[in-house]
């Protein structure tokens, strides 16, 4: 077991760019909904989805002034999404604090979820003062809500998912939707509002599902090989959710463990502890860790690949840079 940071993302100079935003709107000491969506938006995470709307537009010839509002944006959005993501799986810790809901109560969490994703609009829509066309402001809102209803999708059939064992094959393209549909929100954000045309789009939506299936993964094996993540490390046992290394791993036991993988994630009796230490020695026996790791490393081999299609340039590079193992898969 292993006792690693997960690293943050945002090169210092975006990440206090979006950070003076944040702290611009919603100061210290804002109360009511805005203190909600405060709470929900710091600490600041790894700042991935501004980084990469930032890096993404830089990347097709666009600027930071026009696309700081976007990046804003996606941060707000995807802190409503999460804030929605504890009520759903019963997660006490977000970011290494409470979670929203269980600070203010479900109903105030949920409505300031809710107030983040407007927030979210908003903010987008001030990319037309920031300097963006109407055109590609509206393109822009077009992958978003694309991107949104995609992970929706994928959502729903995570929870038909839970308590039981589904191929491989279904889950990898789940979570293509559920995180590689997150990272397209921010790459093709940007790059829309960076006035991308078809082939460097293309790219990017090949880039971000395949980063995002690899990035999923990493997340999957938070459980088991000892990050910290900064939320509950039994999460995925207790709601029953057939994570990579919990298939992997019960692809490769025999019948008997495999009875046992299908049982635990099946009980909703036991203690989730307890469930999750059983499931841990299963997926460690059966090679679940290692195996896991192996397709992730496939998958940004496929998302660097997919970055060929943009034009050569340090933002290019930097994009390529977390395909790199270790750096964020």
């Amino acid at each position: 077991m292993t006792d690693i940071d997960v690293p943050q993302v945002a090169d210092p100079k975006v990440a206090a760019m979006v950070r003076a935003e944040v702290e611009g709107r919603w100061p210290n000491g804002v109360s009511d909904l805005d203190e909600v969506v405060r709470y929900g938006l710091v600490p600041f995470g790894k700042m991935m989805g501004p980084w990469l709307v930032v890096r993404s537009a830089l990347a097709v010839g666009g600027d930071v002034e026009t696309v700081l509002p976007a990046a804003v944006a996606l941060e707000c959005i995807q802190v409503g999404a999460m804030m929605h993501d504890d009520i759903i799986d019963s997660d006490a810790q977000r970011r290494g604090k409470p979670a929203a809901h269980t600070v203010f109560g479900q109903p105030m969490a949920i409505v300031g979820g809710d107030g983040l994703f407007f927030h979210g609009f908003a903010a987008l829509a001030e990319c037309r003062e920031a300097g963006a066309s109407a055109d590609s402001v509206t393109r822009a809102l077009t992958v978003l809500s694309q991107a949104g209803l995609r992970i929706g999708s994928a959502a729903v059939q995570e929870i038909r998912m839970s308590r039981q064992i589904c191929s491989i094959t279904s889950y990898l393209k789940m979570i293509a939707d559920k995180s590689g549909a997150l990272l397209w929100m921010a790459c093709g954000v940007g790059a829309t509002l960076g006035g991308a045309e078809d082939i460097p789009l293309k790219a990017l939506g090949q880039y971000s599902d395949q980063l995002g299936i690899a990035y999923q993964i990493r997340d999957d094996l938070m459980a088991y090989d000892g990050t910290r993540a900064g939320k509950p490390n039994v999460s995925d046992v207790r709601n029953g959710r057939p994570t990579l290394p919990v298939l992997l791993a019960h692809e490769r036991a025999p019948l008997e463990r495999r009875r046992r993988i299908e049982q635990l994630l099946a009980d909703v009796q036991a203690p989730a502890a307890e469930r999750h230490g059983a499931m841990s020695e299963l997926v460690d026996a059966y090679d679940g860790i290692e195996a896991a790791r192996v397709v992730s490393h496939h998958h940004v081999r496929l998302a660097s690949t997919a970055l060929e299609s943009l034009p050569p340039g340090p933002h290019r590079d930097a994009l390529a840079e977390l395909t790199v193992p270790g750096r964020l898969v």
